[in-house]
This record gives C-alpha cells, structure tokens and sequence, in this order.
C-alpha cells in the first residue's frame, strides 16, 4: 500500500522530483493571487481616495479580508471532501471574475462586489499548503512549506514596483486588469500540472465509510464565516464612525451570537453521528487554540503596516506611487529570503523558534518606523527587518498547523489558520491602520501612533509565541514523531502518517 501522503493523489506512484519542482512551482506563482489583491492595491490607495474618499478606499481593502473571512472555512472544508486542486480551480474563477469587475466599475458598490469575490481565493495558499503536505514526503514538508512563502517575496518585491506603475499610468483600473490577466495565465497551468486526488480511504480519515458519505454542512461553514465577517465588519466601522455608533456593538454581538450558534450546532451535529463544518476538537486543540491567536495577532501588523507604508512615502516625500515603491523595495526582497529561512529554523530547531523569531523582528520594525526619522536609508534597513520578519512567520504558522493537524484534516486545519490571518488583517487594517489621519495627507504623528499600536500587537504576539507549549520540537512535516537531527535531510527520515499516532494492531487497515 503506497504511503498516506501518496494514497491521496490522482497517480497511481509517487510524483517524481521534477514532477514535485512543477508542482510547487505553480503553488508558488498561482498563491501569488492572494498577497497580489493586497499588495497591489496599497499604492493604489491613494488614487482609490481621490476618486471615492479616505473612507470608500479603506472600505474597497477590507472588503477582501471580510469576504475571505466567510468563505475561507467553506473552502477548507470542500477541499477535504472534494479535492484541493478543484477546489483551488474553482476560486481562482471567481478571482478572475472579481477583477473583471473591479476594472470595469463605474462606481463603489460595482466595485466592492468585485473585491468580494476576489476575497475568494483568500484560501489559495493554505490550500497550497495542504498540497504539499500530500505531494512532498515528510521531511521535505517543512523546509518547502517555507519555499512555498517565496511568493509572499516574489509579489512583494514586484507589487510595490508594479502597482505603482500601473497606478501611476492607468489608475486604480490598472491594477486590477493586471491581476485579471495573471490568474487567466495561471488558471491553464494549474489545471495541468496540480495533481488530481482521490477521497482518502476511511482507514485514514478515521472514519467510517458511512460517515465519509455524509453530506458537507455548508449551513455550518457559512455560519462560522458570517460570524467572522459580522466580528470584522464592527471592527472596521468602529475606527470609522467610533465605538459608539449603534451599528458597531450590533455587528460585535451579532457576531458572538452567530459564534454561539455555530458552537451548538456543531456540537448538536457531532453528538447525532453527522459531520460537522468543523470538528470543534480541531479547532481546541492544544497546537491550534495557541497557533490561531498568533496568526490573528502577526497578520494584523503585517497588514496595518503594508498598509501604512505606501500611503506615508508618498505623504512625507510628496512623490507617486512607482517613486514610493524604490523606497520600499527592500521589504519584498528580505521577504523572499525569510520564507526558505523559516523552513530551515522550523525543521533544524523548532517552528515555536520561528515565529519567536518573526515577531521579535516585527516588534522591532515597527517600533523603529515609530521612533526613527525616515531617511531613506534608515527606513530601508527598517522595512527590511520588517520583511524578513513577514517570510519567517508564514512558514512559522504552516509548520505549526501541520504539527497539528492529522493529514486527513490538512486543509480544513490550514483554512482556519487563513480564516484567522483574514480576520487579522482586516482588523489591523481597521484598528491600527485607521489610527492614522483619514485626510490626505496623513500627519507625521498620526503614522506615529499607528506603528506604536502596531509594535504593542507584535510584542503581544512575541509573548503568545514564547508561551506556547506546542511546536517546541523539531518539524517533522506531521508526522508528530521527531527525526534524529543527522536524519532531518533524508526524504526517508519520517514515515509518513496521516494522524500524530501511529495505528494500533486493531486500527491497521486490512
């Protein structure tokens, strides 16, 4: 019987090396969507305000984190059920036709409809890192989930050079016509080089074929993504309109409520036999309920200070976008030398120690663009700091959930780790971001202000990393069993498994 993380692919062997390169190529390039629908629209921002206002272009960015948010858990789950590939196809369409209409809006509603459904393919690289958990054997598994990152790198370099040419030349439009043409570049080759894959026997899923036959609770995933949405949409108009305004506490209790039911619902469903959205073990785990705050918290800075970034160059040195992003440049590159970083300190000593890392550098970072003048030089060496902090927290996190999660439940365990990174940064967009002035331009304090809150949320996150009692050994790529150091580099290092206990003689498959 071939290996667990075999089994589930659509070919009947293993994926050859070169056929893993292509793979984890396209993961790279098409994952790129994501952090490009961010990314690329920061420098538009200030284009976006001259057309609808301060308050219309904060709400064109948070649309993306708020629709990601309710579609997330949703998308998790269908990928364990039907296949990642399809499923990550299948958002990536609505990507493209989301972009359509943000390029061709002739007016705000137009437009955030357009960043709805490009909030869709908010799950595409924790989806991506679920894939490589069933492509890569274990061993590998920590140091590519790191490789992986490299996209965040990639568009981060270009985005700032890209986005603000586009903006610069054609508007706001620009930006969205390029990533239209990205993802139906991206769509063809994902189709033919992704591996298709096949349910996972009950054997691995530990559960019974008849269980495996329930149907998807899609009322229960939309439920826990409308809960969030409703927690992101108060969060965001209370930086706007104040904590006061009636519609801010509504949409925070409505969000409780909706947690609530959710809660009970799925525990109702867990106790009639019937496969809920989410397995709430899953979800209060010991790894996941101390990962999940730490993603909250780290993506909450990464976005706030994406944010803020692009909109303070052009502010204080009076210059357009394409000029900003000379300034900015660095944080893309350092970006891209974090990420494989990242794999290599989560697999040789620990993803507890990575993200330690991470949100010390954060910490630092933020607290230097908050105290130190902008020099062109010093503010180059801060959004570097900044940078290599942002690669080495995305394998920091992936490493953790796999640590964590059983490989039948790969996906959905990624997708609440998206889900919280979207919830993150729509918050931190909101509520440190927004502490900044909504007049254009923004005074020197107000940006300030902004980067303090942002070096408090990751000094914060510092401290729910060094309290972690989980990820404090070696990654193993979920195996839960860790190698011997001499070992780590071997592609047979780790057995692989589909759960972090090995099968008792009763459990072993005929």
């Amino acid at each position: 019987m071939p290996p667990p993380a075999i089994a589930s692919l659509g070919s009947a062997s293993p994926p050859s090396a070169l056929r893993r390169v292509a793979v984890l190529v396209v993961l790279v390039l098409l994952t790129e969507t994501a952090p490009l629908e961010i990314s690329l629209v920061y420098p538009a921002v200030p284009s976006l305000s001259d057309e609808f206002g301060a308050a219309a272009a904060d709400i064109v960015v948070a649309a993306v984190s708020l629709s990601a948010a309710v579609t997330i858990p949703l998308t998790g789950r269908l990928a364990d059920r039907l296949g990642i590939k399809r499923v990550m196809l299948a958002c990536s369409g609505a990507f493209a036709a989301g972009s359509l209409l943000c390029a061709l809006a002739n007016g705000l509603p137009m437009l955030v409809a357009g960043r709805i459904l490009q909030g869709s393919v908010g799950g595409l690289l924790s989806l991506s890192y679920a894939l490589v958990r069933k492509v890569f054997p274990p061993s590998q598994v920590p140091l590519v989930l790191g490789v992986a990152a490299t996209g965040i790198g990639v568009s981060g370099v270009a985005a700032s050079f890209l986005g603000g040419h586009l903006t610069d030349a054609y508007g706001f439009r620009g930006v969205f016509w390029f990533l239209l043409a990205l993802v139906l570049v991206m769509l063809p080759c994902a189709a033919l080089v992704l591996p298709g894959e096949r349910p996972l026997p009950a054997s691995e899923s530990g559960r019974s074929a008849s269980r495996a036959r329930q149907r998807l609770d899609v009322p229960g995933a939309l439920l826990l993504g409308t809960a969030l949405g409703a927690a992101l949409i108060g969060v965001g108009r209370s930086s706007a309109a104040g904590w006061a305004t009636p519609e801010v506490p509504a949409s925070l209790v409505a969000a409780i409520l909706l947690g609530l039911v959710f809660v009970r619902r799925e525990r109702r469903l867990a106790r009639a036999g019937v496969e809920p959205a989410v397995d709430l073990g899953l979800l209060t785990s010991p790894g996941m309920r101390s990962t999940l705050p730490l993603a909250v918290l780290g993506s909450a800075v990464v976005a706030a200070v994406g944010f803020l970034l692009p909109q303070m160059v052009q502010d204080e040195q009076r210059i357009g976008a394409l000029a900003a992003a000379l300034w900015t440049f660095p944080l893309g590159v350092a970006t891209l030398v974090g990420g494989p970083l990242g794999g290599i300190v989560a697999r040789r000593h620990s993803p507890r120690h990575t993200a330690l890392l991470a949100s010390a550098l954060l910490t630092t970072a933020a607290l230097g663009l908050a105290v130190l003048p902008h020099g062109r030089s010093q503010l180059g060496l801060l959004v570097a700091v900044f940078g290599l902090g942002i690669g080495l927290q995305y394998p920091a996190l992936s490493n953790l959930v796999t640590e964590a999660v059983p490989l039948a439940r790969a996906a959905t365990g990624t997708a609440l780790l998206a889900a919280c990174s979207q919830l993150g940064a729509g918050a931190g967009v909101a509520l440190l971001g927004g502490l900044r002035d909504t007049s254009r331009p923004a005074s020197p304090a107000a940006y300030g202000l902004a980067y303090l809150a942002c070096a408090a949320c990751a000094a914060l996150a510092f401290t729910t990393a060094a309290l972690m009692r989980h990820g404090r050994t070696p990654a193993t790529g979920g195996t839960g069993a860790p190698a011997r150091r001499r070992d780590l580099g071997s592609p047979t290092a780790h057995a692989p498994s589909s759960t972090t206990k090995p099968l008792t003689k009763k459990e072993t498959p005929s």
